[in-house]
C-alpha cells in the first residue's frame, strides 16, 4: 500500500473541517478538534490561504474562493444537467434547492441554488458533506444493491437530522441503471416547509428529467431556452 503523507493527510482533515464549518472556527478550536499543534495548524492555514482554499474571517477562519474553482470541477456535466431543475425548484418554493452525490459512505452537496422565500435560508456549500445515512438527500443515495435492504419511496424526508429546525425532502437522479447517481433536494426551515406532498412531487419529477437527460446523453439545457416546467403546486 502506498505510503501516506501525514502533512497531506492534515492539511486536507483541516481544510474539510473549515468548510464544513457553520461558523468561523479559530486556528484554537481547529488545532484542538484535530489534535494538533497551534503551531502546526497556523502553518497549515498559512498554506491554504496562499492557495485561495481558506480566508480570515475576524479571528476565525473560514472557506476561501478557490474552493469554487475546484468545485466547478466536481461533476461538471451533472452539475449542468441539474442545474435549471435546481433553479426551477428555489424559484417555485422559495427555498434553497441542493444536489448531491455519493462519495464512499457520505453525501456530499456539489451544488445549490438559494431561495427567496425569507430572510433566513438554509445553505450547503459546495463540499459540505455527512453520512449517507442521515438527512434525506444522504438516504436518497442509497442502494439497495451495495448497501443492503431498505425502502425505495419516490421522496425521502428528514428533519433536524443534520441541523435543528430544518426540514429536507429529496429524490434520487437515477442512472440507465437504475442506481442513484445525485439526490436533488428540497431544504428549508421547518416551521415554513412547504407542503410534503407538494415538494416530493417536484423533486422526483425534477431527478427524472435529469435522469433521462443523463440516459440519452443530451447536452446540458440552453440557459436562453427552455424545457419543461414543474407541474403546478396543489
Amino acid at each position: 500500500m502506498a505510503e501516506e503523507s501525514k502533512t497531506v493527510d492534515s492539511a486536507l482533515s483541516l481544510l474539510a473541517l473549515v468548510a464544513g464549518s457553520d461558523g468561523s472556527p479559530t486556528a484554537a478550536a481547529l488545532a484542538r478538534s484535530l489534535d494538533l499543534s497551534r503551531t502546526a495548524v497556523a502553518r497549515l492555514l498559512t498554506t491554504l490561504e496562499s492557495h485561495g482554499l481558506v480566508r480570515r474571517t475576524g479571528p476565525g477562519w473560514g472557506p476561501g474562493l478557490g474552493l469554487l474553482t475546484l468545485a466547478d470541477g466536481i461533476e461538471p456535466r451533472l452539475r449542468m444537467l441539474a442545474r435549471a431543475e435546481l433553479e426551477e425548484l428555489a424559484a417555485r418554493f422559495g427555498e434553497t434547492a441542493v444536489l448531491s452525490i455519493r462519495d464512499g459512505d457520505d453525501a456530499v452537496a456539489v451544488d445549490q441554488v438559494l431561495g427567496d422565500g425569507g430572510v433566513v435560508r438554509i445553505h450547503y456549500r459546495p463540499g459540505t458533506r455527512h453520512p449517507l445515512s442521515v438527512a434525506a438527500s444522504g438516504r436518497a443515495l442509497l442502494d439497495p444493491a451495495t448497501d443492503g435492504p431498505h425502502d425505495r419511496p419516490a421522496a425521502v424526508a428528514s428533519e433536524g437530522e443534520l441541523e435543528p429546525g430544518v426540514r429536507g425532502v429529496a429524490a434520487a437522479v437515477r442512472g440507465p441503471d437504475g442506481r442513484p447517481v445525485a439526490s436533488i433536494a428540497v431544504v428549508a426551515p421547518a416551521h415554513r416547509f412547504p407542503p410534503d406532498v407538494d415538494v416530493a412531487h417536484a423533486v422526483t419529477a425534477a431527478a427524472g428529467r435529469i435522469g433521462a437527460r443523463i440516459a440519452r446523453g443530451a447536452p446540458p439545457p440552453d440557459p436562453g431556452g427552455s424545457h419543461a416546467a414543474l407541474p403546478p403546486s396543489g
